[in-house]
């Protein structure tokens, strides 16, 4: 998988688009020397958003199974949810 700054992807985006449309490539883009973004067959991404669709499901159906706890507001529970992702990106 190669990298590219910034702004070097920016002046070879047609170039990179390309190669990861036919060539089924992975391009990662740096900024500041840290990855930052990717560029990804689109396939990938829509079985990358399928796939965490079906978690988000499994994950809602183990909480509805799950014992009730003390109830929470819609925010409570959003920011519940928000806290655990950023748990998991880590």
């Amino acid at each position: 998988m190669e990298m590219y700054p910034l702004v070097e992807a920016r002046n070879q985006l047609g170039q990179l688009v390309g190669r990861v449309r036919h060539g089924g490539e992975h391009i990662l883009i740096s900024e500041y020397g840290k990855p930052a973004a990717a560029l990804v067959p689109i396939e990938e991404l829509e079985e990358l958003e399928r796939l965490r669709g079906q978690a988000d499901i499994a994950e809602a159906r183990a909480r509805e199974a799950a014992p009730a706890g003390p109830a929470m507001t819609h925010d409570e529970s959003m920011a519940q949810l928000e806290a655990e992702d950023r748990q998991a990106e880590r």
